[in-house]
């Protein structure tokens, strides 16, 4: 066997002795083993590459259980056309990985397959909802993996565990063959070891073609923005991992920081979004039930919730749409409440003259895991508006969000920086991830 298959099968091995629910399934020897032999036939950067993939996102012949009883015996006949794109790439899937239930959590714990640890600090979560595709990148596992992203569950588990997470413009992948919560806002999340595999990741899978015009209006200097004011809502670690990272940028001539207010789109976003996800959610779900006659029906995988936080979303979910339905005059406010939403950060942007605004990926450091089990559902709730503070804002207008460790390039380890930018945008802000990258990294760990 080539090096390459030999360097696969490592992984395999090392997925197999990686700690309880990182990976709920792993593929078959057998299985692999044709999966290498296919992809030495491929060229390309993702050749020969292993690839994790989360447990919500169809891979043929694996269970696929979104992280709850009642899909565990729902074997795909189908990869879903994104992790299919990849594989005609010629990467090669180990296994699936652990999330939190039905992707409707932000610390991977309370679920029926037991909780995931923080691969950086065992006694602290490990964030979520992707949280197994993040420790499986931070031990080493693999360089490449999968989450989903509907409120931030790539980028808040990358940032907990010092790896790259991705949250593509809403529609830049394919979204079909994925377990669905909230069908305006979910998306596929690459996730990587480095912003390299990223932007792999991210070109195999976009479905449009690109143009080479996304860059078309940029300056010699690249504007970013960021409001001070952020940091009033963060705890100490964060907010000098942050004001250390924004020291190094305030000193290189490639960049230029403008300090900007978002308090009034922070404040529209908490206006509706929450009753968004009340009103979406069932409906989503229930449609993704459908899809499949192999499913469970939607009353089996209530009546089998692990997670009582998650009974208690569902449950505020079925009040919301037996209040109203799902496209009566909620939905027209809540789609138009978007819309002047999209409107004002384009303006923000354009009123700025910014190519991309920087925040804090979370406020808080990753919670330990006792703290976190101890929690009643009001203290669960206040916790997750907590840790999706800044990721939300990109999720309601649907622009991409990359989320970048600051353990890796100045030593903040499990916290790191959002990268953002307009709806659409998504070259432009993997272009100044490796602009900032370039600069941070340059003062190493003495930033």
């Amino acid at each position: 066997m080539e090096h390459t298959g030999t360097a696969v099968e490592a992984a395999w091995h090392e997925a197999m002795r990686a700690p309880s629910g990182v990976f709920t399934t792993l593929v078959h020897p057998e299985t692999l083993e044709r999966g290498i032999a296919r992809a030495a036939e491929t060229r390309g950067p993702l050749a020969e590459r292993p690839l994790a993939v989360k447990d919500n996102i169809h891979v043929a012949g694996l269970a696929s259980t979104a992280g709850t009883l009642a899909l565990r015996g729902f074997l795909p006949r189908a990869h879903a056309p994104a992790v299919a794109r990849l594989i005609d790439q010629g990467m090669i899937p180990l296994g699936k990985t652990g999330m939190h239930e039905l992707a409707l959590g932000v610390t991977t714990t309370h679920g029926p397959f037991g909780d995931l640890r923080n691969a950086v600090d065992a006694d602290r979560v490990a964030g979520g909802s992707s949280g197994g595709s993040a420790v499986a990148l931070a031990r080493g596992v693999c360089a490449h993996a999968l989450g989903s992203d509907t409120g931030g569950s790539a980028r808040i588990p990358a940032a907990f565990n010092d790896v790259w997470g991705f949250r593509p413009s809403t529609g830049r992948y394919d979204p079909s063959g994925v377990v669905s919560i909230a069908f305006s806002r979910d998306t596929i999340g690459p996730m990587a070891a480095a912003l390299d595999g990223i932007r792999a990741l991210d070109r195999a899978m976009t479905v449009s073609p690109r143009n080479g015009r996304e860059a078309v209006g940029r300056r010699e200097l690249l504007r970013i923005g960021y409001d001070p004011a952020d940091l009033d809502h963060c705890d100490e670690a964060v907010r000098l991992a942050f004001l250390a990272a924004v020291r190094v940028l305030e000193t290189s001539a490639e960049v230029e920081l403008t300090p900007v207010s978002l308090r009034e789109l922070n404040e529209r976003a908490e206006s509706f979004g929450g009753e968004l996800a009340d009103h979406e959610l069932v409906p989503s779900l229930r449609s993704y039930l459908a899809s499949d006659p192999e499913l469970p029906t939607f009353e089996e995988v209530v009546s089998q919730i692990s997670d009582p936080h998650v009974a208690a979303m569902l449950s505020r979910s079925l009040a919301a749409q037996a209040e109203q339905g799902v496209w009566g005059s909620r939905w027209h406010r809540l789609m138009t409440d978007s819309a002047r939403l999209r409107s004002a950060v384009v303006t923000a942007y354009v009123r700025n003259c910014l190519d991309i605004i920087v925040r804090p990926s979370v406020p808080v450091l990753p919670p330990t895991l006792v703290e976190v089990e101890a929690m009643v559902n009001p203290e669960r709730d206040h916790l997750f508006r907590t840790i999706i503070r800044f990721t939300a804002l990109a999720t309601l207008v649907g622009a991409p969000s990359l989320a970048m460790p600051l353990g890796q390039l100045i030593g903040h380890s499990m916290t790191g920086l959002l990268i953002e930018s307009l709806p659409g945008a998504d070259e432009r802000v993997l272009a100044a991830a490796h602009t900032l990258e370039t600069i941070l990294a340059g003062v190493g760990h003495e930033g």
